[in-house]
């Protein structure tokens, strides 16, 4: 019985988990409605993967996070990697609301170096929310991200 229980505690924690990914990447952002979330980073043809994970703040705060790496066909990276930059990724996070819709939370570039330190660059603060708009435009009509 207590394996039982285990096990259905542990299927409730994934499926948790799993909402708040699924609420973001199917849902949509105000500027277009075209597409999903999910489909506008995953199918991004400047990214090489993309990494999607849900956590929880220590104040209960959901946020999904996702992670885009760029090829090196990439405009700015083609510039890096000439400057010892092995790796430039663009990292989004969402903040889930009690009512399961979510917006931007914090938005930066990370790089990564020849020595394999990581340097980040938060762009969300330096960012008006119609910028931002733009800027994601951008990644939605897959272009170059300015």
């Amino acid at each position: 019985m207590k394996k039982f229980i285990s096990i259905l505690l542990f299927s409730l924690i994934l499926t948790g988990c799993g909402s708040d990914l699924s609420s973001v990447k199917d849902g949509t952002m105000h500027f277009d409605n075209s597409i999903t979330v999910g489909d506008a980073f995953d199918k991004y043809s400047y990214f090489t993967s993309t990494d999607w994970r849900s956590f929880e703040t220590s104040n209960g705060r959901k946020i999904v996070e996702v992670k885009g790496v760029f090829t090196d066909n990439y405009p700015i990276f083609k510039q890096l990697k000439g400057k010892g930059i092995e790796e430039l990724s663009l990292v989004v996070q969402f903040k889930v609301n009690k009512d399961d819709s979510f917006e931007i939370s914090a938005i930066g570039m990370n790089a990564i170096n020849s020595s394999g330190e990581e340097t980040e660059q938060d762009l969300g603060s330096t960012m008006s929310e119609a910028q931002l708009d733009l800027f994601l435009k951008e990644l939605y009509n897959d272009k170059p991200l300015s």
